[in-house]
């Protein structure tokens, strides 16, 4: 078994069957007894249902209602579905219990997390309805969010006619092109309409895997749970891969910072982030001290919040390497940037480079110690040869997006260099 808890993503639609809306109790004790052959296996499942069986909120609003009140119908939509759901999978011996997220006493309990958690280590099967109980939220969203406080190991996406995921619609384009495996990076890049973008960055920050695949196909569920590879998977991030991604961003950060202390013709508030002022025995950052502002193209205007710290900052700012002499009038400091000559802009864009490439030298480290921790983990036994080279494409994706970053930084320092 690879999965041992998992979230069960079913449509409304999956339970209306052919005649595509209403409640099909044929149809829907057929998908109760796919899922007690999974129950049977000792999977701990949990099950968020949709409503479109019954009625859609976004297609309420669009006749004019409003469109709180619409997603509420669509909530107690869901409930009709889960408590269908519920009989069906007890009359096959599975015991259930339903959560609303909208309380509903006589007829469900309210969603309270360690219950349901508690439900599921006792064998019991839980049905999550009412969505989040907020309108606006799709229960794709509901899946996310449940998954990730139960920490499922993934989100079973059960479609009606429908066997992964596609770049277009396969009912509509024959030419539509299937993944087999994807991120949920790659999901919300492309623009994929899987789950909604919440739904997906909800997914992709808690490592949360997703399996799409088609509902209709019997023993579909037990062949995901078993690790057969249908549909497609939607891969979490490899933890070494976004501990890198992390460090690029940081790498990103750091040289906006370094370039913003290189002075072109105009007035930058970022020129003095360096400056720290001796303020009651304490270094203290200037730009904690005082408010900064552009009033014009060349001149910044330094505007303390203490009045009595006036001299200690003019005092700072003279000490300091930016070459300005500050001009303190008793209430504020104007600090007037010398129009830079056209041979000191071409120093300054070589500097610029140069600062760039260290930044791009510190971004390749990164990419070469992530490879190496992937080929380590594989070595141990924590990947296989396919996951390898899925996660170097990742890894070179991620470093190609962090170089192109730094580019654009660089690009953008230029031109202020050189423009003014």
């Amino acid at each position: 078994i690879k999965y041992k808890r998992v979230l069960l993503k079913l449509s409304g639609e999956a339970l209306a069957g052919d005649q595509g809306k209403g409640i099909n109790p044929p149809e829907i004790l057929k998908v109760a007894e796919e899922i007690k052959e999974v129950h049977d296996l000792g999977v701990q499942i949990a099950i968020v249902v949709g409503g479109g069986n019954m009625w859609r909120g976004e297609a309420g609003a669009e006749i004019g209602m409003e469109r709180a009140q619409a997603d509420y119908i669509g909530m107690l939509g869901t409930v009709m579905n889960a408590l269908a759901l519920q009989d069906s999978l007890e009359s096959v011996g599975v015991p259930t219990r339903v959560q609303t997220a909208i309380e509903m006493r006589q007829v469900a309990e309210p969603y309270i997390r360690r219950k349901a958690i508690r439900h599921l280590e006792k064998g019991r099967i839980v049905i999550f309805a009412a969505g989040t109980g907020s309108p606006y939220f799709s229960t794709d969203t509901t899946a996310a969010l449940r998954a990730s406080e139960l920490n499922a190991e993934v989100i079973l996406m059960a479609k009606n006619g429908v066997d992964g995921i596609y770049n277009a619609d396969p009912k509509v384009d024959p030419t539509a092109k299937k993944y087999t495996k994807l991120t949920h990076m790659d999901i919300i890049n492309k623009g994929l309409r899987v789950m909604d973008t919440t739904a997906s960055s909800l997914s992709m920050d808690n490592n949360i895997a997703l399996v799409v695949f088609n509902m209709n196909n019997r023993g579909n569920i037990k062949k995901v749970v078993e690790g057969e590879e249908i549909g497609t998977t939607v891969k979490i991030t490899e933890p070494i891969i976004k501990e890198a991604q992390e460090k690029m961003t940081k790498a990103e950060d750091s040289l906006r910072r370094e370039l913003g202390n290189i002075r072109a013709g105009r007035a930058n508030a970022s020129l003095l982030n360096r400056i720290n002022v001796e303020y009651y025995g304490a270094p203290t950052p200037l730009n904690q001290m005082a408010q900064i502002s552009v009033p014009e193209a060349r001149v910044l205007l330094v505007t303390p919040y203490d009045k009595s710290s006036l001299k200690n900052i003019e005092h700072a700012i003279m000490a300091s390497d930016l070459g300005i002499a500050p001009m303190n009038d008793g209430t504020a400091i104007r600090l007037v940037i010398p129009q830079l000559t056209e041979e000191r802009r071409k120093e300054l864009a070589k500097q610029v480079k140069a600062v760039s490439e260290t930044g791009k030298v510190v971004v390749r480290n990164i990419r070469r110690d992530m490879m190496d921790a992937l080929k380590k983990a594989q070595k141990n036994g924590d990947l296989t040869e396919d996951d390898l080279r899925d996660l170097e494409n990742q890894a070179q994706k991620v470093t190609d997006e962090s170089i192109k970053n730094i580019d654009k930084i660089t690009e953008d320092k230029e031109k202020e260099v050189l423009e003014g």
